[in-house]
């Protein structure tokens, strides 16, 4: 419904501007957080088509990879650079690491990473300093019934939020919803009363008939955690050994706007040259219009997991339990081996691909797809590894088996993992569709 919506918002404003633009003349952009797994960013495209977008003209941008393509425009000043961009939104931190090449295009060199640590996690302090004041029923009651007051809080908070700065000293205040009050009074309390039995002693204190004043070490303390996560990534991240000449920090994101993020990250990362662009809240929408123009400035990514498939694997005495081996068409043999196709933390090319063949043993092939954070499976029925799938394909049933190859082709480097299987002798062709919600 929110897709929905959108795109009637966006089809009534092209009708007032312009005549003569077609709804199948827009490609759409959709941005997701990089840490999101292919569940995640599968439901987000079956929303898109089930909102009536057509499926071919949806694609999905990885946030702060659009981010960093709309950095690019700095040109001269990320010339030859690795450069780190932090995706500080509502809900998440998302960080990729890039390097520019000779023709303009954005190299990958991290696998994208980054957790729940936004600006929500700061709103939702807050809510929990006012329900410890007024008491969960009347938090609920204001929610419930007064709507317009409850987001009216919300933000003058916000307000606050944005000018609060990590070396901020002075007090802040915040106006009181009069049903919040309202509620106290018909529990036979006063504010004044209930802020004397919690533990703020003279940090927390009304100010006049409406309002309260909080002193600026509990507004630190919102800010402190979900920051804190953030720096302490981006510290492990840039620990790392390719990662040292790392010297460029971009901020983008709504959150990026806070002076406490930007004076944070430049005081625990000194060394470091950080740069917030101008509008770092729009960053990731301007880079998405970009990447939509032109797909290819992403000419390569790292690869987050091992992807392969389960195969039947010569045994090995030197590297296989002996309680692994079977004994098949006049050989030892391991089943369930990992046949890897490409490994965490490996480049790839944009829509570079990764071509295996099997042999089929029966009428029906069923090829299962895995993945796992090892780089060096063996198994893909050892811990950590997950099914994602599996294509099954017929094979040609008056040619011998073992004169027949099924070839699989696994397509990488896209925000999404094509993967093909096609019988070499009958032609026939399936390609992996998951439903991955599920």
């Amino acid at each position: 419904m929110s897709l929905k919506y959108l795109q009637k918002h966006l089809l009534d404003a092209l009708s007032m501007s312009k005549n003569g633009t077609r709804e199948t003349d827009i490609r759409y952009i959709i941005t997701v957080p990089a840490i999101w797994g292919i569940a995640a960013k599968q439901f987000m495209k079956e929303a898109a088509i089930e909102a009536g977008i057509v499926g071919n003209r949806v694609k999905l941008a990885l946030e702060p990879e659009a981010a960093a393509v709309c950095c690019e425009a700095l040109g001269h000043t990320l010339a030859g650079q690795k450069f780190m961009v932090v995706d500080i939104g509502g809900g998440t931190a998302d960080i990729s690491i890039h390097e520019k090449q000779s023709d303009g295009s954005l190299k990958n060199i991290h696998a994208p990473s980054g957790g729940p640590w936004g600006g929500i996690y700061v709103d939702a302090n807050f809510i929990a300093f006012m329900t410890e004041l007024f008491g969960t029923i009347a938090i609920n009651a204001l929610q419930r019934k007064d709507m317009y007051d409850y987001f009216d809080m919300i933000r003058d908070f916000e307000v606050k939020k944005r000018k609060f700065g990590f070396d901020s000293q002075t007090d802040i205040t915040f106006r009181i919803p009069m049903v919040l009050k309202e509620i106290l009074y018909e529990q036979h309390q006063s504010l004044s009363d209930r802020l004397e039995s919690l533990k703020y002693g003279k940090r927390v204190f009304t100010r006049g008939r409406d309002k309260i004043g909080v002193d600026s070490s509990i507004m630190h303390s919102w800010f402190s955690d979900p920051v804190s996560k953030t720096v302490n990534h981006i510290s492990s991240v840039l620990k790392e050994d390719q990662m040292k000449d790392v010297g460029l920090i971009i901020l983008v994101g709504g959150f990026a706007e806070s002076p406490y993020v930007q004076q944070r990250i430049k005081e625990e990362l000194h060394g470091k040259q950080v740069i917030v662009p101008g509008e770092a809240g729009l960053a990731v929408l301007k880079g998405a219009v970009m990447f939509g123009h032109k797909p290819d400035i992403i000419s390569s990514r790292v690869m987050d997991y091992t992807y392969g498939i389960s195969v039947w694997g010569n045994y090995d005495e030197k590297i296989h339990p002996a309680e692994r081996k079977v004994y098949q068409d006049g050989k030892w043999k391991v089943k369930h081996f990992f046949e890897v196709f490409v490994r965490i933390n490996q480049e790839m090319q944009v829509d570079s691909k990764v071509t295996n063949f099997t042999y089929p043993t029966s009428e029906y092939s069923v090829i299962k797809i895995y993945r796992t954070r090892d780089r060096d499976p063996a198994f893909t029925n050892d811990p950590g590894c997950e099914l994602l799938g599996k294509i099954r394909i017929e094979n040609d049933k008056g040619i011998p088996l073992k004169e027949q190859l099924n070839k699989t082709t696994f397509m990488f480097g896209d925000t999404e993992l094509h993967i093909f299987c096609d019988n070499v002798m009958n032609g026939k062709v399936e390609t992996l569709t998951l439903d991955f919600t599920k």
